[in-house]
């Protein structure tokens, strides 16, 4: 349980509040590089300020505040020029740092022109998503996470617009119980709706509860744990079955990586097709921008089409009833997200033993808010160019040939590994998943079953 105030604390993401100074020392990625391709100038919203974010003709970023300072008209109906950006209503240009560099109704006089300039942060992309860095000088470099910049990647960007905080996302990275009822329980009792429920032993929804009825049935209780690191921590759990030395309890799974990246692993050295990262961006108080990066990686054997810009789309919560979308993964998560209220009252919360990951998360949180108060920098600020690239494939477990598997339940996630096969109820096994909403869903199902082939001739010649 926390106080009013102290939840205040954490959540709030505005300027010159505590959370929101923290979150100014990050670069975060605010649009992806596909639509700004389709259109070259975009009104976007990130930590509760409203900006324009540009490509000019010269192929230059810039990210600029909303208004033009003449008359305050939105510089988002603007035009991009061979440099810079010009207001529509009286031609001002500003360029990517926000000085004025043309005003053609004005004399010619330089004076005027030199002495206006406007908000302008840096902006970059990397991945296929724009980032961007809203805080003090010295800029820091932006990292380059694994996933991001990882050859051979076949990537897609799935979104989703969510109407609540950012924390009530990155806490669920915490909760490693809620995949039980969340995404097994509620998910049969969709399916038994729509008259589509099976009794597919493989299928997620069923292999989750049937992994968890199991355990009971045997008394085995599991506990949890935070195993730090120096970006964060990854998820430690112990069945009361297993001996401590056990991988899940010393080296832990799926990554929560400073400020909100979740990652799911290690996987240096995994087989594993499907990678992938989850972040919810702050883009204000009580609004949050989640986005799903796939990164498949399949053998050297699977031509991988060439990828000029990784494609995005933002899927609904809601069907064309106005009804919560709940027949897939990710979509149960965001649900209980956004019916958690815009922003969660954990002054009325009580916590369990099995919340002991919420609370390790926010109580790293408030140190770090903390640090930035006191002057300090927090966790995960690069300066060094040695250390940004692929920085988390350095977390303890990465560097072993048997990486930390999804072994709590793990019959529940061994469906991602046949997600071209056809589940009992007659529909793929990725169809339970985010990965449906790919844009190119249909080409990921035939390099799986291509990678399939593969293994199958490398198991033969072994």
């Amino acid at each position: 349980m926390l106080s009013k105030e102290q939840n205040e604390y954490l959540t709030r993401v505005g300027p010159g509040t505590p959370g929101g100074e923290l979150m100014r020392r990050y670069w975060h990625p605010i649009y992806t590089d596909a639509q700004l391709r389709e259109k070259p100038v975009r009104k976007v919203r990130i930590l509760c300020e409203d900006l324009v974010l540009f490509r000019d003709r010269s192929g230059k970023l810039g990210l600029v505040q909303e208004r033009c300072p003449h008359r305050m008209t939105s510089l988002s109906v603007g035009i991009p020029e061979e440099e810079g950006l010009r207001c529509c209503y009286h031609g001002w240009l500003f360029d990517s740092e926000g000085q004025c560099l043309e005003q053609p109704l004005e004399s010619s006089s330089r004076n005027f022109r030199d002495r206006v300039k406007i908000k302008a942060y840096p902006a970059q992309e990397m991945g296929g998503l724009i980032w961007a860095y809203l805080g003090p000088a010295p800029v820091p470099l932006l990292p380059r996470w694994d996933l991001f910049v990882r050859q051979r990647g076949f990537r897609q960007i799935v979104g989703h617009q969510l109407p609540c905080n950012w924390l009530q996302a990155m806490e669920n990275r915490g909760d490693l119980g809620h995949a039980v009822f969340l995404h097994g329980r509620l998910f049969q009792y969709d399916l038994e709706r729509k008259g589509r429920l099976t009794d597919d032993p493989n299928a997620r929804y069923n292999a989750t509860m049937t992994d968890h009825h199991k355990l009971k049935d045997k008394n085995v209780q599991i506990k949890y744990r935070p195993i730090f690191n120096e970006f964060g921590f990854t998820k430690g759990s112990l069945r009361s079955d297993q001996s401590e030395e056990s991988r899940t309890w010393t080296v832990g799974m799926n990554p929560i990586i400073f400020p909100y990246l979740l990652a799911f692993g290690p996987e240096e050295g995994d087989g594993r097709i499907r990678r992938s990262y989850q972040f919810g961006v702050p883009i204000d108080d009580t609004h949050t921008w989640h986005v799903q990066y796939f990164c498949y990686v399949f053998p050297q054997e699977v031509a991988v089409p060439f990828q000029d810009v990784p494609p995005y789309v933002e899927m609904p919560l809601k069907d064309e009833n106005g009804e919560y979308i709940l027949d897939y993964v990710l979509a149960q998560d965001m649900v209980a997200w956004a019916e958690q209220g815009e922003i969660a009252d954990r002054s009325q919360e009580q916590l369990g033993a099995s919340d002991s990951l919420v609370v390790a998360y926010r109580n790293l949180l408030k140190s770090q808010i903390d640090l930035v108060q006191q002057g300090r920098e927090p966790m995960n600020v690069f300066r060094d160019p040695a250390r940004i690239d692929s920085p988390e494939l350095t977390i303890p477990g990465n560097e072993g040939p048997a990486p930390v598997r999804d072994t709590m339940y793990g019959a529940a996630v061994s469906y991602r590994e046949n997600f071209h096969k056809e589940s009992k109820g007659g529909w793929l096994y990725i169809d339970d998943d985010a990965d449906r909403c790919c844009p190119d869903r249909d080409l990921i199902v035939e390099m799986f079953r291509a990678a399939e082939l593969v293994r199958a001739k490398q198991a033969e010649r072994a």
